[in-house]
């Protein structure tokens, strides 16, 4: 009996054993498999990504670090500032746009980058408020007319320069080596092409597209609503001597019906063009001597349609010298003579509202009386001869005044450092009988006490 329960615990032991063998070898093969699905898994993985990798070059070219992308995204950034002529590393070969007034930039002015300035010296300055309307203004020069308009929704008269017309300035002598201009145009929507030309250089007696860019320096705004012009509309071009007749452009989208502002910057060779404040031309060797004689405006349209299809509008031109280092020079005479004067400050007319572009001149003044703590001085106002005597004795009381109130609020100067005065058209330092004279009296002078 004991043997047989003996025999049936060992083969029930032998049983469990072998079935535990069994069981093992079978978690074994499944960890197995197990383990090489894992691999097969890992590897289709690794080949997917290999195979997107290869699909993603072919497709959007080699992946960019993160270096090249912040490179990429800053250059992209840059691009919306082109200056033409100026120096730059990227490729302009192809055509460049510039946009309208309305747009903004995300580039920051670097540290070193100073924007247009107006010149401290002004030497011709017209906004044909003194010209009767339909007339041709009385300090221009034309080879066909023109005519002084009054526009609705502008408070500035305008001198409309009709197709196949040439106007310039009346200059007494060469503009000097450092100068500035500054003038409107509106170009309207109801003209077929619209062409307003701008040239510096010689007397404009017979000033057209064959010889434009060998004796001047000279630049236009084109734009057109006719299909066979197409290729030539929403333009700004210029030319030069060393440039040739053919004219560098650039795609420019001027808006119409509204005043464009244009100023150029010379200092000796170099000449900086902006539209609307921002900078499109830089040159630095190009401005001949030669270019100093005249100032001009033009219509013509190079033969293409000659007719009153293109005409523009012309405002607020003023010529300005530029005196080297202008704080010094403020600083300078008003040590020396006791008193500055400057008709770079300009008013609206029959106004005491100082119209933009004085900024220059009221910053030179303002860090004067900063760097100076303890300067005082009276601010004179005048006024030409135009107009009621008692008027432009309270006028340029009320100009010299608000010269005062720009420097106090915009550069901290104490009010009861500075007092004011008008003396109307009691002082002049020109003849009142032309209109260069008339400049000169309208002036401010700062006087120290």
């Amino acid at each position: 009996m004991k043997t047989l329960k003996t025999l049936m615990i060992c083969a029930t032991l032998l049983g469990t054993t072998m079935m535990n063998a069994q069981f093992g070898k079978r978690l074994g093969k499944i960890a197995e498999r197990a383990a090489e699905r894992t691999v097969e898994n890992r590897v289709d993985r690794e080949a997917s990504k290999s195979t997107d990798r290869a699909l993603d070059t072919l497709i959007d070219g080699p992946k960019k670090s993160k270096k090249e992308q912040r490179r990429e995204s800053k250059n992209k950034q840059k691009n919306g500032g082109n200056v033409i002529g100026g120096n730059s590393d990227t490729d302009n070969s192809s055509s460049t746009t510039i946009t309208s007034q309305n747009s903004s930039s995300l580039e920051e002015m670097g540290e070193n980058e100073v924007g247009f300035k107006r010149g401290n010296r002004i030497i011709f300055s017209d906004n044909f408020e003194r010209d009767a309307l339909g007339d041709f203004p009385a300090n221009w020069n034309t080879n066909m007319g023109g005519e002084v308009k009054k526009l609705k929704g502008f408070n500035s008269k305008y001198l409309k320069v009709p197709a196949k017309s040439t106007v310039s300035v009346q200059l007494k002598k060469k503009l000097p080596k450092n100068f500035t201009v500054e003038f409107e145009i509106i170009l309207p929507s109801d003209a077929l092409i619209r062409h307003a030309g701008v040239g510096l250089g010689r007397e404009p007696k017979n000033i057209d597209y064959l010889t434009s860019g060998f004796n001047n320096f000279d630049f236009d705004i084109y734009s057109s609503s006719e299909k066979q012009y197409a290729h030539n509309s929403d333009r700004f071009r210029y030319a030069a001597n060393k440039l040739g007749a053919n004219k560098i452009s650039t795609n420019y989208e001027a808006p119409l019906n509204t005043p464009i502002k244009v100023a150029m910057e010379v200092q000796g060779r170099r000449i900086r063009i902006y539209l609307e404040g921002k900078k499109v031309v830089d040159l630095p060797t190009i401005f001949e001597d030669e270019y100093r004689n005249a100032l001009y405006f033009t219509a013509i349209t190079s033969g293409r349609i000659e007719t009153q299809a293109n005409y523009f509008y012309l405002s607020n031109v003023t010529i300005a010298e530029t005196t080297t280092d202008e704080r010094s020079q403020v600083l300078k005479e008003l040590n020396e003579k006791g008193r500055f004067s400057t008709n770079a400050i300009l008013f609206n007319t029959g106004s005491a509202y100082i119209k933009s572009g004085s900024e220059a001149i009221l910053k030179e003044v303002g860090e004067v009386m900063q760097s100076v703590p303890d300067m005082r001085i009276m601010i004179v106002g005048h006024t030409d001869g135009d107009g009621d005597s008692n008027s432009n004795l309270k006028l340029s009381d009320e100009r010299a005044k608000s010269v005062r109130a720009a420097l106090v609020s915009q550069y901290g100067i104490s009010i009861g450092r500075i007092q004011t005065d008008g003396k109307g058209e009691t002082n002049p330092v020109a003849d009142n009988s032309s209109e260069n004279g008339k400049s000169q009296n309208r002036r401010v002078e700062f006087i120290k006490l």
